[in-house]
């Protein structure tokens, strides 16, 4: 019998209420990803992608649906999910360590089972070296890998990650996606990740779902078949370029929508 997926959503809906009357920003939106899988978000501004992670996430409510995680509903904030944002939201009185450790004194796990799980992150993000620096000693791309350790460090079911490396240099950014890699491939941890770079989907992710414009709903799901030994060069492979292509064809297009194309 197959595993069920780490994380199920099923018919989620949301309705904002506005001055001009009920706004529609998600509309029946069902995905799921597998233990281990890394998925992308992509679509225009304003489709509602982070306001789908949000929910995921629990810092929203949706209107209708319902989000699983391992099976049980997420009724709110937990540890079981890490959230990256785009900002680095560092403590900068704190020094990288005293970040990276914050939650687990939260937990009130000891100090010696917390120096020992944050020197162990630290190193998977290559921050050893930096554990006592303060976050204005760093910088965009090793605050970004701080945050992301301190996500990790409460070891979550699931990764969830805002635009991580939408406020970076392009040379950072792509430094930044082959660390990422390298950390699911070492960790083997689940992504949900949304951003608005095709490209950087089709680089990261097992699988990619496509969202129309608003309301945002799921217009496709695309597979990517290229492996997980990926690197840089690959970007300008065909079977890379096709996969990419197909995908901002489909988002230009404002695609039918996943019921009128099956």
């Amino acid at each position: 019998m197959t595993d069920p997926p780490t994380l199920q959503i099923r018919h989620l809906s949301k309705l904002f209420s506005t001055k001009s009357g009920p706004l529609l920003v998600l509309d029946d939106i069902s995905m799921s990803v597998k233990a281990g899988e890394f998925a992308c978000l992509v679509g225009a501004s304003g489709c509602g992608k982070s306001t789908l992670l949000n929910i995921v996430a629990g810092l929203e409510d949706p209107s209708a649906g319902e989000v699983l995680l391992s099976g049980s509903p997420v009724a709110g904030p937990g540890a079981d999910r890490g959230m990256v944002f785009q900002n680095y939201t560092l403590y900068p009185w704190l020094s990288v360590r005293g970040n990276v450790e914050f939650g687990l004194k939260l937990r009130k796990q000891s100090a010696p089972e917390r120096r020992e799980r944050v020197d162990h992150y630290l190193e998977i993000v290559g921050l050893a070296k930096f554990a006592d620096s303060l976050p204005r000693a760093l910088s965009g791309g090793m605050k970004q890998r701080a945050a992301i350790a301190r996500a990790m460090v409460n070891e979550p079911q699931i990764l969830l990650l805002d635009e991580p490396f939408g406020a970076l240099d392009c040379q950072t950014k792509e430094t930044l996606q082959e660390f990422l890699l390298s950390v699911v491939r070492r960790t083997g941890i689940t992504v949900l990740m949304i951003t608005h770079d095709v490209e950087e989907a089709v680089f990261l992710a097992d699988r990619v779902y496509a969202m129309s414009a608003r309301p945002g709903r799921i217009a496709r799901e695309v597979h990517v078949s290229l492996g997980r030994d990926r690197c840089l060069a690959c970007k300008r492979t065909a079977a890379f370029q096709q996969i990419e292509q197909d995908i901002l064809d489909l988002l230009r297009a404002r695609v039918p929508l996943a019921e009128e194309t099956r």
